[in-house]
């Protein structure tokens, strides 16, 4: 009983030191005023403005997904929007030829610059693509999205595994 009393204050004893050594450690990576090299940052957004020069709802060019040929005044930008059965879900249409605003950001892709939608404008209507992380909004995370729901007929929404 005593070895086993011994061997409990023990252990103790080396958890509560160790792990008060190790927190005075100084922290190596991320500083917490900094993001990490490649890390979505909103604050980064630009607008990005033009005319559609193509529509490619299947892209297998990475990332694979819809890609959008955009003709703005200073070039041609790839636009990558993911997707394409948000943007039906939405009733969101984009054809050669019409006026779309993107809010994004830059990125590259192997040797290609591509832009990072997050947001799409046709017109007066707005969707979400990518969430405030950068990350693609799924068609899943869609039916929780009533004001993107509005314009699908129930019977075509689809429940999941609950």
């Amino acid at each position: 009983m005593k070895l086993l009393l011994k061997f409990v204050w023990l252990s103790a004893a080396v958890c509560l030191f160790g792990s008060a050594a190790f927190s005075q450690q100084p922290h190596s990576g991320v500083s917490s005023g900094k993001t990490a090299p490649g890390a979505y940052n909103i604050a980064n957004d630009v607008s990005l403005q033009g005319t559609v020069l193509k529509y490619t709802e299947n892209s297998v060019a990475p990332p694979i997904g819809t890609h959008v040929l955009l003709q703005t005044p200073s070039g041609n930008v790839d636009v990558h929007l993911g997707d394409a059965h948000l943007l039906h879900l939405a009733k969101l249409t984009i054809t050669a030829g019409s006026n779309v605003r993107f809010v994004g950001q830059m990125n590259t892709e192997g040797s290609k610059q591509i832009f990072l939608a997050r947001l799409v404008q046709v017109g007066s209507q707005v969707l979400a693509v990518r969430n405030e992380h950068g990350f693609l909004i799924s068609r899943g995370a869609a039916r929780g999205n009533k004001p993107l729901l509005a314009n699908v007929p129930a019977d075509q929404q689809k429940g999941g595994a609950r």
